[in-house]
């Protein structure tokens, strides 16, 4: 009788398309490089392909000088829309710089737009050359598939110490944490975030050579450490308490992960070797 109920569990996700960024180094110098956000996109992949037995022609990377606008869009609007069908699941991984800029039209009600950098960002330029957030809406809902899991290591306000900056002149930002909330309404979509809106995204050297600390544990997790109910999977559910014992703890209670959106039944986004 166990063993049906796993079938059942692991048969929902259909087939699984996945689409990883992470950038570390950016072309512009006034954009700091970071340590770890390659890295821990490369780990992220790995875990598909090894854990997940995710096809290489059903992941479609862009590390470092590939993450630039237009392959974003590319790949996440045009290739993801193709070939990602209803029954299938789609996982959207980002490691890198996020930032604000003042926007009087934004639909937060905190004055910003959100962005995240691409490696040929230009931080003054933030509308011509960055990827804003309200473009995931848009492509959350070109998507036919019933279940769209984005995963963010990566933060907005634009404070110090973490995976996010300032244009120059500008101000910290003060976000609004209801942008999550935005983005992910609609059927079947998931976000997971390093942090809440005002906190940053911390690297670390500790962790397996150098990761973010949230992309650290997502990744303990989802190998299985996040198995509560050792069935030999992981859902959404069990991953992000997991993460929100154990990144609080990590960094001092200096961040805390997001999780927003909902779906119906149980979401498998793991599997244990």
């Amino acid at each position: 009788h166990e063993d049906k109920i796993q079938v059942t569990r692991l048969a929902e996700h259909g087939t699984i398309w996945a689409v990883v960024m992470g950038a570390s180094k950016y072309q512009s110098q006034s954009i700091p490089s970071l340590k770890y956000a390659r890295r821990d996109a490369e780990a992220f992949t790995d875990y598909l392909k090894e854990y997940m037995a995710v096809s290489a022609d059903h992941i479609r990377t862009l590390y470092d000088e590939e993450l630039t606008v237009l392959n974003m869009k590319s790949v996440l609007g045009t290739w993801l829309k193709k070939n990602a069908g209803r029954n299938d699941t789609v996982y959207i991984y980002f490691a890198g710089h996020g930032a604000p800029e003042a926007d009087t039209n934004s639909n937060d009600g905190d004055g910003f737009e959100k962005y995240l950098l691409p490696t040929d960002a230009n931080i003054n330029d933030l509308y011509t050359t960055a990827f804003p957030m309200e473009e995931v809406r848009n492509i959350f809902s070109r998507l036919n598939s019933d279940r769209v899991i984005f995963i963010v290591d990566s933060c907005f306000s634009g404070a110090s110490g973490g995976r996010t900056m300032l244009a120059s002149n500008t101000r910290a930002a003060n976000l609004s944490e209801q942008f999550w909330d935005r983005l992910s309404r609609g059927k079947g979509r998931v976000i997971l975030s390093a942090s809440r809106a005002n906190e940053v995204s911390v690297e670390d050297a500790k962790y397996g050579g150098g990761h973010g600390v949230f992309t650290h544990y997502l990744l303990e997790g989802l190998k299985g450490n996040a198995d509560y109910s050792k069935e030999g999977d992981v859902d959404v559910d069990e991953l992000y308490r997991y993460l929100s014992d154990k990144v609080p703890a990590a960094t001092g209670q200096r961040q805390t992960p997001v999780k927003k959106g909902e779906i119906e039944g149980t979401l498998i986004i793991g599997k244990a070797k």
